[in-house]
């Protein structure tokens, strides 16, 4: 089994959207594929939760080839400690990994976690660095909303990520269109940064667009 971890710099950048499209992607390629979002906030019973929207395009398939697990939901639109506490819920690093552990065995398992890189985890301060570097994490995914600033986000999630134990690269998301020089400089500025650009989603694309580095590193057999 191989693990990825998609996280950004930020939260609404469209996390789901790429974990979306690489389940379609994975599925397709006859892999069974399950989807963990590990904390989700400001969503009631009433609202489809970013796991179950992550795999609704496959629902023409065998559902033997693909799951949705949340393994806390929390009502208030908040950070995820914080909402946790307004719902008497201590979250914690340790349990999360153990809820993840007992999950069904699978081909691929991809973990989206809330809001960016360095949003708590955990009432210690704990986050989604330490939940890579303590489960068998074989891929780092950043989400990056391709915009004006995405070269700045860009350079602090290298500065934080743990790149030199985790393959890690880049993937730029679109949640709205860009001007095609906007994306050209983006890319020039960071073309030699230590974490690759993996790919590209494109405004309104459910096709994933990879980047030869991103074929370089990872292996999706």
């Amino acid at each position: 089994m191989k693990t990825i971890l998609i996280s950004g710099n930020d939260t609404g950048i469209g996390k789901t959207w790429i974990c979306r499209a690489l389940t379609n992607y994975l599925v397709s390629q006859n892999k069974r594929v399950q989807v963990v979002k590990v904390v989700e906030t400001g969503i009631t019973n009433n609202q489809k939760g970013d796991a179950a929207t992550a795999i609704e395009n496959c629902s023409h398939l065998n559902e033997k080839e693909y799951q949705a697990f949340t393994l806390y939901s929390f009502v208030e639109p908040l950070a995820p400690v914080t909402a946790s506490q307004k719902n008497n819920c201590k979250l914690c690093l340790e349990n999360i990994i153990c809820k993840i552990k007992n999950l069904p065995e699978t081909d691929w398992r991809i973990l989206e976690t809330a809001g960016g890189l360095a949003v708590p985890l955990d009432e210690t301060g704990l986050d989604s660095v330490d939940l890579a570097l303590n489960l068998p994490v074989d891929y780092l995914l950043l989400v990056v909303q391709n915009r004006l600033g995405a070269i700045h986000q860009t350079r602090v999630l290298t500065a934080y990520a743990p790149y030199s134990k985790i393959p890690t690269g880049i993937w730029f998301n679109e949640p709205t269109p860009v001007e095609s020089h906007v994306t050209h400089s983006n890319y020039s500025e960071l073309a030699n940064l230590s974490i690759p650009i993996w790919g590209h989603q494109h405004y309104r694309s459910q096709e994933l667009q990879f980047f030869d580095a991103f074929s370089k590193q990872v292996t999706l057999s």
